[in-house]
């Protein structure tokens, strides 16, 4: 079986995101990181969806630094397991040498938001979000 595809999204880096050490301050990874999960996220299940998924659990490691003068990042997103009402994403932030700067694992989760729970993947959803494993 074939490993799923990275979605991938480019991100410029901006003088604000850089710390007082000069890289890329850790909490930015996040957003960075959230940009990748997001546009996965939309190819699967469409911009609607996107209010509707809440993430659970995100494990981070931080592997490099990114700099100002790297001028660009890469975020990247792929699919690795489908759950009753959740998704496992692994996610990473990669230089433009092909260095990984930060690997990441996310738990997210669909949720009904007037109910304020977890609610399953419909049938359809399901089927969508399998092309991409």
């Amino acid at each position: 079986m074939a490993e799923p595809t990275w979605i991938e999204q480019r991100i410029t880096l901006r003088w604000n995101d850089i710390d007082l050490l000069g890289h890329v301050n850790h909490a930015v990874y996040l957003s960075y990181l959230g940009e990748a999960r997001d546009r996965l996220g939309v190819r699967a299940l469409g911009s609607g969806a996107m209010q509707e998924l809440v993430i659970a659990r995100l494990e981070i490691d931080y592997l490099a630094e990114a700099r100002l003068s790297d001028e660009w990042v890469t975020a990247r997103s792929r699919l690795l397991r489908i759950g009753t009402s959740s998704i496992r994403t692994a996610d990473e932030v990669v230089r433009p040498d092909g260095t990984v700067v930060a690997r990441a694992e996310t738990v997210t989760v669909m949720t009904d938001r007037v109910a304020l729970k977890s609610r399953p993947f419909t049938p359809e959803e399901r089927v969508e979000l399998e092309k991409l494993l």
